[in-house]
């Protein structure tokens, strides 16, 4: 019996040597790898970033995607190609603090035997953690709609067009548009996978794309809704009219759908059909592109008001208009002031729009009425008030006394509302006020000339100038001219 207890000690003895003394060799492995940097033959995609500390190596990782940001990226659909570069489309890391974390903390990690495999197997055979790179999403996506998805053979809608006899239709395509989604997960897997760092391909996600008007939609366009009519004029002004009304001709507006007269007009450059013309600005006459729109969208909305749209933004002019009455305009000014119009139908609708043969600028709006045929429509327009403009005098110090020079486009100031007036068999049933419109006075303004080297004569001028009254204004430059007279023949 104390033959096997020896025995068991000298065996157990042996064991613990043993296992200390592997425990010394592998610690004493482990301990030559600091802990504070990476380990050696550790690499992120191209990096070596053996030794490195975990500082060093992020900006490392930094310094090497900024290289990359110049590598096109050429996208393709079918045939046909667009380029682009990794800057463009927000080449980043999706969590570079994530992917040192990796690399430094491999071989450091768990109990002395797995650090020791760990860094063992490494020794032998390179590691490599890759970048985890990833697109800004938001600037992927703009790229692709800017320049990939007017590639794409996309689906056409049906149409519809006024002829002599009725309307005719053609039929609806289904086409396909670019996979937005799945195109930048494909680009990203790529970037993650086989991308060797250089300049590549990538061929698009296509889907399936319906059209959005079908043939059968518009079968129910058949009546007149409401149409309305102003003299085209003419001069410049008739050729701004002209591409405007015809942008807006062949609209087909799908049900619940709004629209901006605005954004179907626009731009108003030479580019796009308009040449300069007469509109308002700070209350004056100017020479704008496009100047003449606003009798196009004014128009367009008394035969929307005529047909029962919805009108969701109309703005009046600053100064009354000439072809249409007071509260009856839809002024078009930059982004503040636009017509938006809603089709609140349950059925298509159609707009034509040109200029007839009597000169005359129309809108049509054809769709399904079913609006009561005993019921009736009017609109009247009410002046509230009344601000007549003024003659304005205002000294001018570059001109000699007796000059007079007029300017600026006198205009009466208005207050005036619109009501819409609702007839059933003949007999009103309700009165409602659709829109409030105020017109501002422009004033004529005169420039009376005040410069004089004798100061008296000057001052004369200037003095009644003060006064506003025209008799008393005639009279100083009169007395003002004796005083320089005098003067001249001292």
């Amino acid at each position: 019996m104390q033959r096997m207890m020896l025995c068991v000690g000298i065996v157990l003895t042996v064991l613990v040597l043993v296992l200390g003394g592997t425990y010394l060799f592998l610690n004493n492995y482990v301990s030559k790898h600091p802990d504070n940097k990476v380990a050696k033959n550790i690499y992120v995609g191209p990096i070596n970033a053996e030794g490195m500390t975990k500082v060093q190596l992020k900006t490392k990782m930094e310094e090497h995607l900024e290289t990359k940001m110049a590598t096109k990226v050429t996208l393709l659909i079918d045939t046909d190609k667009e380029e682009t570069t990794l800057s463009d489309l927000g080449l980043g890391y999706k969590n570079i603090d994530d992917v040192v974390q990796k690399a430094f903390s491999y071989g450091k990690e768990g109990s002395i035997w797995a650090r020791y495999r760990a860094l063992k197997e490494v020794s032998k055979e390179k590691m490599v953690f890759g970048e985890d790179f990833r697109l800004d999403k938001e600037m992927t996506a703009a790229v692709l709609n800017e320049k990939a998805v007017p590639l794409a053979n996309h689906a056409v809608d049906a149409t519809i067009r006024k002829i002599a006899a009725g309307f005719t239709i053609t039929g609806e395509k289904e086409g396909e548009t670019v996979d937005i989604e799945s195109t930048i997960k494909a680009m990203e897997e790529y970037l993650n996978g086989e991308w060797d760092y250089k300049d590549f391909q990538q061929e698009v996600s296509l889907e399936t794309e319906k059209p959005s008007i079908k043939a059968e939609d518009l079968e129910t366009i058949k009546d007149e809704l409401g149409a309305f009519s102003t003299d085209a004029g003419g001069g410049t002004r008739w050729k701004n009219l002209k591409t405007g009304i015809e942008k807006l001709n062949g609209l087909i507006v799908m049900p619940g759908e709004a629209i901006s007269v605005h954004d179907v007009t626009a731009p108003y450059d030479a580019d796009h059909g308009y040449v300069a013309a007469g509109s308002y600005e700070n209350g004056q006459v100017v020479e704008t592109y496009g100047g003449g729109i606003c009798q196009v969208s004014s128009t367009l909305y008394n035969a929307i008001l005529e047909a029962e749209l919805e009108v969701v933004e109309r703005f009046p002019h600053s100064m009354l208009v000439s072809y249409v009455e007071a509260s009856r305009d839809a002024a078009i000014a930059g982004d503040y002031k636009d017509l938006v119009f809603k089709n609140n139908y349950d059925t298509p609708i159609y707009i034509e729009g040109k200029i007839d043969d009597a000169n005359r600028l129309s809108v049509t709006i054809y769709g399904k009425d079913v609006r009561d045929k005993n019921r009736e429509v009017k609109y009247e327009s009410e002046v509230i008030s009344t601000t007549e403009y003024e003659t304005v005098y205002k000294e001018d110090s570059e001109n000699s006394i007796g000059a007079m020079n007029g300017s600026g486009s006198p205009h009466t100031g208005k207050e005036a509302r619109l009501w819409k007036i609702v007839y059933e068999n003949g007999k009103e049933v309700s009165r409602d006020n659709i829109n409030y419109s105020k017109y501002n006075k422009s004033d004529y303004v005169v420039k009376v000339g005040t410069k004089s080297s004798v100061a008296a004569a000057s001052s004369l001028v200037k003095n009644a100038i003060a006064t506003q009254d025209s008799a008393k204004i005639k009279q100083a430059i009169s007395e003002a001219k004796a005083l320089e007279q005098e003067a001249e023949n001292e």
